[in-house]
């Protein structure tokens, strides 16, 4: 049952900062570099879109920029889907694991940037999913780049989540100059979490 520590949602069980569990993982010394101290709202974005237009089970998902990896603990709680997860903040993983647990749900995680993701690497996913992380002016070409290097390594979509921040609007004007099957839908939830955003989606 939800807490004052801890809550469910799109079936998955959260826990928040204030958690025994999360407080041990600080203790500890995993304290996130990057943003990663907390969940952040726009992966619902993502949740909400992927529960009307279902990945199919054998679907092989990367979460990049996973943080604590709730939306790749969704698509494999929900669908049964293969999925990975990478941050380039190895102090976030710990907290990915916790959530694993805690949902009785499988997800391999490793400290990667997106730079790192070569054609190879990338040749082994069919989805790939982020949400909250084009927050950098830097991260709209970076980001670009990676959409380019999946389409070459034969993934079949791209899927970004934001609450519209600058760098992210940046991203969505680039990829329709380059791609041909660009959509960009427009979210808003007001259950069981109050978000809105909009989420680039990139068939490739």
């Amino acid at each position: 049952m939800p807490t004052r520590t801890m809550r469910r949602a799109f079936g998955l069980t959260i826990l928040n900062s204030q958690h025994n569990d999360v407080r041990k993982l600080k203790r500890e010394g995993n304290v996130p570099e990057i943003h990663g101290n907390k969940f952040w709202n726009s992966s619902f974005l993502i949740m909400d879109y992927l529960r009307k237009h279902p990945p199919g089970k054998q679907t092989r998902v990367l979460e990049i920029g996973c943080g604590w990896g709730l939306l790749g603990l969704y698509c494999a709680k929900t669908f049964g889907c293969s999925v990975h997860g990478i941050d380039a903040d190895e102090n976030v993983l710990p907290y990915l694991e916790l959530h694993a647990e805690a949902n009785g749900v499988t997800m391999t995680s490793e400290q990667k940037t997106f730079e790192a993701l070569n054609t190879r690497y990338l040749s082994r996913f069919d989805l790939i999913v982020g949400a909250d992380i084009c927050f950098w002016d830097e991260m709209t070409g970076v980001l670009f780049n990676l959409i380019g290097r999946a389409r070459r390594a034969g993934v079949k979509q791209v899927m970004i989540a934001d609450p519209c921040r600058p760098p992210f609007n940046d991203l969505v004007e680039k990829t329709r100059t380059r791609f041909d099957d660009v959509t960009v839908v427009d979210s808003h939830l007001k259950r069981p979490v109050n978000a809105s955003g909009e989420i680039l989606i990139v068939e490739l």
